[in-house]
């Protein structure tokens, strides 16, 4: 078929957009398909007794909506106490004074999303009677279902509107949603509650809408209010998503400033207030449970020399004296503390009180002056996995990497590699200097735009994670790939457009295409049924003994 026939125009004859539509229905209903048997048979490979949790990231996302959907609170102490508490734990939760002035445990999740779920939770408990405690499985597939499930099908249906309306060979938009289907490893992660898959697919859907602004001579006000909307949700799953946030604002903008006005604004303020609003429901501030890591705001100062009697585990009346009336410390007990991000300059201990919910931290440089420190550190508390005493006990990845540049070297080429695991993605770098270089699709068609933001916002995302703490360099933790980058996904996919059309032009481009697809779809299909391992790749490097 000559490239006349391959290539539409946006606005598409019927014959051809329903000869697209065919096959684009084809690939969704495959990839579909594949991800509902995912989920329909989860579990069914775990020991018995066990629940459908592969990680402590969705154990601290389901406790929040089994206590929240069946006692209608965010304190999971009661929850963790009961028979089946232990395999309903998680490391991923914190420990605070809740409302009742007495200290409780808490999942460490920004608490919009599981309120979601409890929703649907709810619904259905309501209809079949199901609850979570006890018909675990059956929820946990049913909510999947409607959470992931579904919602993945409209993230690839935005992916074929999308390529559909760029004139470029139908052998092109066909391997792009293949890739989106296939060759990624979003798909993975939807047999798990977890921020990354929602994240992604909002990304699409506001990628779509900015597209048909530009596309678009005027578009009616429901695309700006949609943009606000799914961009805002964007962020309240992944933080670094502002940046993309931002973009579409400053697109929305230039395209119609009243539009954007009365339409993108208003929804990214109703996502907005519903992030805010559930996070002070849960934890009674504005300041999200995740950024409590660290010892809080100086209360007082003390000169002299107390090292020892601390280590005793003595609280010195010359200290006691200068804690503020507003902490009761009726019965205080003194630790050395054990901080992973405290500097090695400083010596740490933690007061806790026996009988009230008081804390806070003591820090010195000198062994003269001791600075009195607020309570802020919610992960610090007796037997959280994250204290420096358990190094021993924790993988490897969760120590962080100390070398910012064979940090950088895994995450781009090496074990977590953005390029080694998912190869396709090369075309998207090349794609990005493409349009950002005036590339024209069709012969006319240019999308700078597209390419600026996804340069710009990739640089960014990776620059902010390559130059994170220590701790916090641990390429997402036991999972199958540098997960806090999947939502850039919708970015990726779109850039490379204009490369895989110029290769789908000969032979050899369209084998290169195939081979490179071939290799991502085999490392998303490696995690297939829980995307909470290390990649193949990592296993591999293991046993070379190469630096990790």
């Amino acid at each position: 078929m000559s490239d006349v026939t391959e290539t539409c125009p946006a606005e598409l004859p019927n014959w051809c957009a329903q000869r697209h539509w065919s096959i684009f229905w084809i690939l969704i209903v495959c990839s579909l398909a594949m991800v509902a048997g995912r989920v329909l048979t989860l579990g069914d490979q775990l020991p018995a007794n066990a629940k459908p949790f592969f990680s402590a990231n969705d154990r601290s996302r389901w406790a929040t909506v089994r206590a929240l959907g069946d006692r209608g609170t965010f304190e999971l102490d009661q929850l963790l106490a009961s028979d089946n508490g232990r395999q309903w734990d998680s490391i991923d939760k914190v420990r605070h004074v809740g409302a009742d002035g007495q200290l409780h445990s808490y999942s460490s999740k920004p608490p919009l999303l599981p309120v979601l779920v409890t929703g649907q939770y709810q619904v259905l408990k309501w209809l079949t009677g199901w609850e979570i405690a006890t018909d675990t499985f059956g929820v946990v597939r049913v909510l999947l279902m409607l959470i992931n499930v579904i919602p993945w099908g409209l993230y690839l249906w935005f992916v074929a509107r999308m390529v559909n309306s760029v004139p470029v060979r139908d052998w092109t938009r066909y391997y792009v949603l293949a890739c989106a289907g296939f060759g990624t490893f979003l798909g993975p992660f939807v047999v798990t509650l977890n921020n990354h898959l929602p994240a992604a697919i909002s990304v699409m859907i506001a990628l779509y809408c900015v597209s048909e602004m530009i596309r678009k001579a005027s578009v009616s006000w429901h695309y700006y209010f949609a943009a606000g909307l799914f961009s805002a949700f964007a962020v309240t799953n992944e933080l670094p998503a502002l940046s993309f946030f931002a973009a579409a604002g400053l697109i929305g903008l230039t395209r119609s400033w009243s539009k954007t006005m009365m339409g993108f604004l208003p929804a990214a303020a109703l996502v907005g207030a519903a992030a805010v609003g559930t996070n002070w429901w849960a934890h009674g501030q504005l300041n999200p449970a995740y950024a409590q890591r660290h010892d809080g705001t100086p209360i007082a100062n003390v000169a002299g020399e107390f090292s020892a009697a601390l280590d005793q585990g003595k609280l010195p009346d010359e200290i006691r004296q200068q804690i503020p009336a507003t902490l009761k410390f009726q019965r205080p007990t003194v630790e050395i503390g054990c901080w992973p991000s405290t500097p090695s300059r400083l010596r740490r201990w933690v007061v806790r009180d026996q009988i009230a919910a008081s804390q806070l931290a003591i820090v010195t440089a000198d062994n003269q002056n001791y600075e009195l420190l607020n309570w802020e550190n919610w992960y610090d508390y007796p037997g959280s996995y994250w204290l420096s005493s358990n190094d021993q006990k924790k993988s490897e990845v969760d120590l962080g990497q100390a070398s910012i540049p064979l940090y950088t070297f895994h995450v781009l080429f090496g074990h977590h590699g953005i390029f080694s695991l998912t190869p396709i993605w090369l075309f998207s770098l090349a794609g990005m200097l493409a349009l950002m270089g005036g590339a024209k699709m069709g012969g006319t068609y240019q999308m700078r735009w597209l390419g600026a933001i996804s340069l710009a916002v990739s640089v960014v995302v990776i620059a902010f994670y390559l130059t994170r703490p220590t701790i916090d360099r641990n390429y997402g933790g036991f999972a199958c790939s540098l997960r806090w980058l999947l939502w850039l996904a919708p970015l990726w996919l779109m850039s490379m457009l204009p490369v895989v059309d110029w290769l789908g032009g000969s032979r050899w481009g369209k084998v290169l295409c195939f081979t490179l697809l071939f290799l991502s779809a085999l490392s998303a299909m490696y995690p297939a049924n829980n995307p909470w391992v290390h990649p193949w790749l990592y296993e591999i490097w293991d046993l070379t003994g190469l630096p990790r």
